[in-house]
């Protein structure tokens, strides 16, 4: 599981660039003023070409090799019709040269580049490959981000130039593993990376991803993770803290009663019993 206390969540910078695409109306349909996007897969699927496909630059370093390119995240913009949109890379599950603790540090930083939140985490993969392992990768991904990450997660097949008419809805209810995996939450859609003046695929893309936004009600922001990373004991104190500060505040907006010295009392109880694992003090 992820560890919000990594350094360089907080210390590291990174390089961005802003290349202008061409104009396309449909994208207006989109409308978010930002759209951040993760990329998440194994080693070599193409994660870093869909990146630069969405851009429309090569501004992603990529390649084919046994080691994953990808080392640490990095994060590029680009503008499309008036939506910056930001796209985050990430290292390939299964990379023989990080850590398991250490990738899982890397990829959960991705959302730490997302001062407003995820819109969608693209989960990258070649078309028809869909395997135990995939599924190994998708719990592995709920277990850094938190079971509710499905809700925002696309699946991107890559080497579209190779599906042709394929139904892809149809192929993808054959694929049991799939099924069991993903449940009510498939959405996927189909790149070809070597088609980057394609535009229509990105453009709808987008609109898939605000779609889901809607039926999400949000993003997917820090505060979520935080609380994914949790231990059982600190979600309690949290939801503990919560209640007593909905308490604190209906009684100071709907009461003439003084709850200084009752609200001082409880606080030194909450704080005997959380303090132990490290969790804040109630502060209303």
């Amino acid at each position: 599981m992820a560890d919000a206390s990594h350094p360089d969540l907080r210390q590291r910078q990174h390089i961005s660039q802003h290349p202008q695409q061409p104009s396309n109306n449909a994208a207006a349909e989109v409308q978010n003023n930002k759209i951040n996007i993760v990329l998440l897969g194994k080693t070599g699927v193409g994660k870093s070409s869909s990146g630069n496909t969405i851009l429309g630059a090569e501004l992603f370093k990529r390649g084919r090799s046994i080691s994953s390119v990808t080392k640490t995240c990095s994060k590029n913009h680009c503008t499309i019709d008036d939506k910056d949109v930001s796209v985050i890379d990430t290292p390939g599950f299964f990379d023989t040269t990080l850590e398991e603790k250490e990738l899982a540090k890397e990829i959960a930083y991705s959302v730490f580049l997302s001062k407003e939140g995820v819109h969608a985490f693209l989960f990258v993969l070649p078309f028809g490959r869909f395997t135990k392992q995939e599924a190994v990768i998708l719990k592995q991904i709920q277990d850094i981000f938190g079971k509710e990450i499905l809700k925002y997660v696309i699946i991107l097949f890559t080497y579209g130039d190779d599906v042709g008419m394929v139904d892809l809805d149809l192929e993808m209810k054959k694929n049991e593993i799939l099924c069991n995996t993903v449940g009510d939450f498939m959405r996927c859609h189909v790149f070809n990376n070597k088609d980057q003046r394609n535009r229509d695929q990105v453009i709808d893309l987008l609109q898939m991803i605000y779609s889901m936004v809607q039926q999400n009600g949000g993003l997917y922001t820090n505060e979520m993770y935080k609380l994914a990373s949790m231990t059982s004991f600190e979600r309690f104190c949290k939801i503990l803290k919560d209640v007593w500060d909905a308490i604190v505040k209906y009684l100071n907006e709907n009461s003439s009663f003084d709850c200084t010295i009752w609200k001082a009392r409880c606080n030194d109880v909450f704080h005997s019993i959380c303090k132990p694992s490290g969790y804040m003090s109630l502060s209303n």
